[in-house]
């Protein structure tokens, strides 16, 4: 270890001995009162990393990264010297408008207040090489801006300047037509091409694996994105055009390390194909942005951040290229995963979190979504309230000093170099699969995300993962968000009106008259060409195009969210789920279970029936008896429940049948067949399966009516 490490190690003052590890561990055994001290201080994580419970500057000894500096190898500290003191982040923002008129009015407003990129969210038909005149009419303008020809693109972008502006679009199944357009658009303007700059990125296998289909093969899509790479490095531009997205897996349910090996491997498939077309590793490497997801995990984002600059140093060093081609941009946006229906505003504060990671971590440009996202389309105020995290953390917070605040930290660094340990071991499995492309089309990635939504929604329904308002600590008396209503009907009047205009102004348009390359793609959306059109010129033969199961996305509080949305339909049917507490004794006696209980089934929506205790077996089951609840709760002390059973449980059911039975308490492995033995149902504690015991009672009132 370097000396810098050494510094300050000694105590501050001769008559205070150190304690040793050692002594501490001795002292946290003591405290744990007989708990095994590796299940109740360790801690693994979805990505099967086991968290130690402290760290210290031994913890440095064996990491080979620690000495480094920000701005070099192998940039864990950053790829800027400067880190963010000089320039910041770029603030990131989507813009969400299905109309390009609107969208420019948006985006001028945002643009004033605080954001300083681009950020342009394409609708699903655009994505796909679709006019907004061929398009399903819900999917027009739908959670994206409707683009299908130049004259598009200069409504979306009037009075926006290039040259001080960055773009962030992905431009779907093919890059060719998008970036055709815009060249379109620069001609038009008379603007010199290299001042377009940021991210005009295309990700094929992303764009597979999310959606299932390109409509082309892998083969022609590498083509197409070799074809733009030569045009744009021919400009001398600094536009970045091979997109590697995370937020196909992160938002199946991957971990941090699923999801960082996804892609490390997907940006080395794109890069050997690029040197088998005769690039250089210079030339791609400079064109590579990866955007990859934050998650609620504060500490891990942190360090997969960091982690990925690592791996991808390592990757590009094994292709031979130089200490600038080494370096990663790393595009980063707050989770869709963790946000919530109910309860949304918690979202507010995820954002935050998560924001403050990517800070912290060091990446390049940073888009904080709405935090309702998973409700409705942003409107003034969402974005306002997810630009300004941003703002916060960069002027009032100051996050963006000192460079790399995160450097030196005993346990982030060390996590650091488990997550890179952990992804470098998942990509080399996937490199022995055949790469990122064969455990795509094979359906394995699809299937190992589902597995690992399967593996964190296990500790989900045990609360063991927590979702605020949503598997704890519900909020009974929130309203829902309301929906903003999309008038789809109008706005695809509207387009089609403006398609109809452009097509009508086009003079001996024949599109077999272009050539197929980029050029001529260029000249045909300079004349008029749409975006399907031009599609159909760039694309070719569809018929071998790979078509697959996507990967599915899905949040994780959906299946609670489900459970409650049903609980609620069945109120409206007068069908009212209710559970009654059985209060043993006064009040010191049960409410700590009967506040465990309260929670434990408010999180399902359930009524809950309270009382301030019962004071003789009779009484509770006059109670048990005579209430409109289907499941009644024992709360109590575990020394009350043995006699309090026996003398009640067994009356309850002979009155009442169908009624559920349920202990709150983890009994004693001797003592739960005497229970069961005497009526009771169920056992609800920490660690039980929440959901699934919802789930049951759920269907059996609904059964029963």
């Amino acid at each position: 270890m370097d000396d810098v490490h050494k510094e300050g190690n000694e105590p501050l003052f001769d008559e205070f001995q150190r304690p040793s590890r050692e002594e501490w561990k001795e002292a946290a055994i003591a405290l744990l009162k007989g708990r095994p001290f590796e299940k109740a201080m360790y801690t693994k994580t979805p990505e099967g990393i086991t968290i130690d419970p402290i760290y210290d500057l031994a913890s440095l000894d064996a990491l080979s990264h620690t000495g480094s500096l920000p701005g070099y190898a192998p940039f864990v500290r950053g790829t800027k010297v400067s880190g963010n003191l000089i320039k910041p982040w770029d603030i990131c923002q989507q813009v969400y408008a299905g109309d390009p008129e609107e969208f420019n009015t948006i985006l001028i407003e945002d643009l004033h207040n605080g954001q300083n990129a681009l950020n342009m969210p394409l609708d699903a038909p655009s994505l796909a090489g679709i006019d907004a005149d061929n398009a399903d009419t819900s999917s027009v303008g739908n959670r994206g801006v409707s683009i299908s020809t130049v004259a598009d693109l200069e409504v979306a972008f009037k009075e926006i300047i290039f040259d001080a502006l960055p773009v962030h679009i992905n431009t779907g199944n093919n890059p060719v037509p998008l970036t055709a357009m815009f060249l379109a658009l620069l001609e038009k303007r008379g603007t010199d091409p290299a001042s377009l700059h940021g991210v005009l990125g295309y990700d094929p296998l992303g764009q597979i694996a999310g959606h299932g289909t390109i409509g082309i093969t892998i083969e022609k899509s590498m083509n197409l994105m070799s074809e733009v790479l030569t045009a744009v490095s021919e400009s001398d531009s600094d536009l970045r055009t091979i997109l590697v997205e995370g937020h196909p897996y992160h938002n199946g349910g991957a971990d941090s390390v699923t999801e960082l090996a996804y892609m490390i491997a997907t940006g080395t498939f794109y890069l050997r194909e690029m040197l088998n077309r005769g690039h250089s590793v210079e030339a791609v490497s400079k064109r590579v942005v990866f955007s990859l997801s934050l998650g609620s995990n504060f500490f891990m984002e942190i360090s997969k951040i960091r982690a990925a600059r690592m791996l991808w140093h390592r990757i590009v060093k094994e292709f031979g290229g130089n200490d600038d081609a080494r370096k990663m941009y790393i595009h980063g946006k707050t989770s869709s995963w963790t946000k919530t229906v109910y309860d949304p505003y918690v979202g507010m504060l995820r954002n935050t979190s998560e924001a403050f990671s990517g800070a912290m971590g060091g990446v390049d440009s940073l888009t904080v979504i709405p935090f309702d996202e998973a409700i409705r389309e942003a409107d003034s105020f969402s974005r306002r309230v997810s630009r300004n995290v941003q703002s916060i953390l960069q002027e009032e917070c100051h996050f963006t000093r000192p460079i790399d605040p995160a450097g030196g930290s005993w346990f982030i660094e060390s996590l650091t170099s488990e997550v890179s340990a952990s992804a470098w071991k998942a990509f080399q499995e996937i490199e022995a699969a055949g790469g990122m492309n064969s455990i795509i089309l094979d359906g394995t990635a699809a299937e190992k995300v589902a597995a690992k939504y399967e593996e964190q929604f296990r500790d989900m329904a045990k609360r063991k993962r927590v979702w605020v308002g949503v598997n704890k600590y519900a909020n009974m008396s929130e309203e829902k968000l309301e929906v903003h209503e999309r008038n789809e009907k109008e706005l695809l009047q509207k387009r089609k009106k403006t398609l109809a205009a452009v097509r009508s102004k086009r003079k001996d348009f024949e599109l077999s008259g272009f050539e197929r390359g980029l050029k001529g793609l260029t000249r045909a959306a300079a004349e008029g060409a749409t975006i399907q059109e031009l599609y159909a010129l760039s694309s070719g033969d569809s018929r071998n195009a790979p078509a697959v199961e996507p990967v599915k996305k899905q949040r994780g509080a959906e299946r609670f969210e489900a459970l409650r949305d049903k609980t609620i339909e069945m109120k409206s049917s007068n069908i009212v789920p209710a559970v009654l507490l059985l209060n043993i004794g006064p009040v010191p006696n049960h409410k700590p279970r009967a506040d465990f209980t309260r929670g434990y089934f408010e999180v399902g929506a359930f009524d809950v029936l309270s009382n301030k205790g019962f004071s003789s077996p009779e009484e509770m089951i006059e109670a048990a008896a005579s209430t409109p609840a289907q499941v009644a709760v024992f709360c109590g002390k575990d020394t009350d429940y043995p006699e309090i059973v026996a003398q009640t449980a067994g009356v309850i059911k002979e009155k009442r049948p169908e009624i559920k039975l349920v202990i709150a308490g983890r009994p004693a492995k001797d003592l739960e067949p005497v229970y069961r033995e005497a009526g009771i149902d169920h056992f609800i504690y920490m660690g039980s399966n929440c959901y699934e015991l919802l789930n049951t009672l759920q269907e059996g009132i609904e059964n029963n009516g």
